[in-house]
């Protein structure tokens, strides 16, 4: 009885086998690649100011008072005031250029305001607007899409139609057909920002894009784009398909 169940267990096993080896010899494995582009749509940006004073609060004061009179004037430019908003804020001693006979200057404030702009014509004259008034520093541009995530969901469809539509190609040549999708995979998708400027050559407004699931590019070319800057935005999505084949 012993031997009997033995070789039923060997039997079951090796039909096991064999069944799971005919599987995978009648499935086609495909991957569907595709980069779409896009212009970019709103970029954002920073400036700092910084205030001084004989005391704590005038620093501060004056501080609030140049940030406050660079918004204005962006707002009169057309940015909206809710895409105008404080990310940061120091005060203290002003150990840096404190005034040798007078306490004018023995306190500091900084204040740093971030701005989203979602028109980009109006990102030219942001920026020189900022540069005309007594900022301590104006940051790098980082541009990126309002609707990235639909952005993404359709270089991913489109990836996995291209892979079925490579698969039925192989097939059809080979007088079969598709069956059940039996495996699929993604390959994390990479974003790059491509600026594309007149001029030839970079200056301190260099746009940089950065996010988890993205690696930047810049790419400089003089025989396209109009006014300030003219940014694309293109994705690559991976896609790993397997099928059963009839």
């Amino acid at each position: 009885m012993k031997s009997i169940l033995v070789v039923l267990i060997l039997v079951f096993s090796y039909q096991l086998f064999s069944q799971q080896a005919e599987q995978k010899t009648n499935q086609i494995s495909v991957q569907g690649t595709v980069e779409l582009k896009e212009k970019a749509d709103q970029a954002t940006l920073s400036f700092s100011v910084k205030g001084v004073g004989s005391t704590l609060r005038k620093a501060v004061e004056e501080a609030n008072r140049k940030a406050k009179d660079i918004s204005d004037k962006l707002i009169a430019l057309g940015v909206k005031g809710k895409e105008i908003s404080t990310s940061s804020f120091y005060s203290g001693e002003n150990r840096g250029d404190k005034a040798f006979l007078s306490s004018s200057r023995d306190y500091q404030a900084s204040i740093t305001t971030v701005i989203r702009i979602d028109s980009l014509k109006l990102l030219e004259p942001v920026i020189l607007t900022i540069s005309e008034n007594e900022v301590q520093n104006l940051s790098d541009i980082t541009f990126s899409l309002r609707d990235e995530v639909g952005f993404r969901r359709r270089a991913r469809i489109e990836a996995a139609l291209k892979a079925r539509e490579k698969a039925e190609d192989i097939a059809r040549a080979l007088n079969s057909t598709l069956g059940k999708v039996v495996y699929i995979d993604e390959f994390q998708p990479t974003q790059n920002v491509q600026a594309q400027f007149r001029g030839g050559r970079a200056n301190q407004f260099n746009p940089v894009y950065n996010s988890v699931l993205a690696s930047a590019v810049v790419v400089v070319d003089e025989s396209v784009g109009t006014g300030f800057f003219a940014q694309i935005v293109s994705i690559t999505s991976q896609v790993y398909v397997t099928f059963e084949l009839k």
